[in-house]
């Protein structure tokens, strides 16, 4: 495929990530990026705090180049999906990313959704953060507190005003920003005092097709049984009514949501990607009612023909219409159960065009996000 001349072709390109503890939303940015935005690049390093190498696809595995000795030590290095402790590290990670040597590089690319942003490439050097969200643990902190719990809580209470101050200063270095939804642009307008241009994160959808209306039986809700994803809440819903609802998901939630789960609903735990590709294209609706930066579950609904059920908040602002691609639940609160069971009725009494949901969903595709990203970097230029 013919391209127009990039400013970093035939040069070295770096991108900075936090962490890669798996091979998940933000991890697959950073392969778009090196992949296919950047492919005309002499090299693309990536530097890192922490990598779960053996879980990223060698390709994306082999571009690291830097990561922290410090997250490698026993006991707080991650082995396998056991995540470690190296996250306790969190209030030296911005010096660490200050410290990175990024000379030499005619782009430097900031991905991030905690301490990345305080990466500082040498003056002249273009720098564009795509921002995940500003870090959660600072700006949403009594979400994330509830989230942590216990002694990481009360931490998180007693350095949230440095890690602040910090973070501000460090939003400053970056010429430009993209944000991942129009809810993360927003947060990025209030915290930092700067505009961001949304771009959305790509979403896998080669494998995802709408399966015959006659197989479509069940609702469907998919995520980690934490509080915040309110499993619970969901599960309650489906009490009494006539539907069943297939939950896919592990977490610490999941003895007391077994326990109190009605009978027309069914909890399932880890699942391979072929099997999920399934369930959503048999889904009468998708359920997400978390509050989510973007939300690339819904997406991969959407591109199976399956409405969703979302709360009007967050990254669902920008991938749900309401009435066009599933339900909105009014309102950022929690919902509750009996506004979620009509919500779930409005989605099963109606008609959906398939072709309409599996066409939304394409607008949020790799190619899109590459697309996007090559305009917006070109648009900067390279250093000298």
């Amino acid at each position: 495929m013919n391209r127009d001349p990039v400013p970093w072709s035939g040069r070295p390109v770096a991108i900075v990530h936090d962490w890669f503890q798996g091979y998940h939303g933000s991890e697959r940015v950073v392969e778009a990026l090196a992949d296919d935005v950047l492919a005309e690049a002499s090299r693309v390093d990536v530097f890192t705090f922490s990598a779960a190498r053996e879980l990223l696809p060698p390709r994306l595995a082999a571009r690291i180049v830097r990561e922290s000795r410090l997250s490698r030590l026993p006991g707080l290095r991650q082995v396998g999906h056991d995540p470690g402790r190296w996250r306790y590290l969190l209030p030296y990670m911005p010096h660490y990313f200050r410290s990175l040597d990024l000379g030499g590089y005619a782009l430097v690319v900031v991905s991030s959704h905690a301490c990345a942003i305080n990466a500082a490439p040498p003056a002249g050097t273009p720098c564009v953060c795509y921002s995940h969200t500003p870090i959660r643990y600072v700006w949403l902190a009594d979400t994330e507190r509830e989230r942590l719990g216990g002694l990481r809580g009360a931490a998180l209470r007693l350095s949230s005003g440095w890690l602040r101050r910090r973070d501000q200063a460090a939003a400053r270095r970056p010429d430009r920003f993209a944000a991942n939804s129009s809810a993360v642009a927003d947060r990025i307008r209030r915290f930092y005092g700067r505009e961001a241009e949304v771009v959305h994160p790509p979403v896998e959808l080669s494998d995802l097709r709408p399966a015959a209306e006659a197989e479509r039986r069940r609702f469907l809700w998919v995520g980690r049984l934490t509080a915040y994803k309110r499993p619970l809440l969901v599960a309650e819903a489906f009490r009494g009514l006539p539907h069943e609802l297939t939950m896919v998901g592990i977490g610490p939630q999941e003895e007391e949501l077994r326990a109190r789960m009605p009978a027309n609903v069914e909890l399932r735990g880890w699942i391979s990607r072929e099997e999920l590709a399934r369930l959503y294209g048999e889904a009468v609706g998708f359920i997400h009612i978390g509050e989510e930066d973007f939300g690339i579950t819904m997406v991969e609904a959407l591109a199976a023909g399956t409405p969703v059920v979302a709360l009007d908040a967050g990254g669902a602002r920008d991938i749900v219409r309401d009435g066009i691609d599933g339900v909105l639940l009014a309102g950022s609160d929690a919902p509750s159960a009996a506004s979620l069971a009509a919500a779930v009725e409005r989605v099963a009494s109606a008609s959906w065009d398939r072709d309409a949901l599996v066409a939304r969903a394409g607008e949020f595709s790799r190619e899109r996000f590459a697309a996007r990203m090559r305009e917006l970097l070109t648009s900067m230029g390279s250093a000298a």
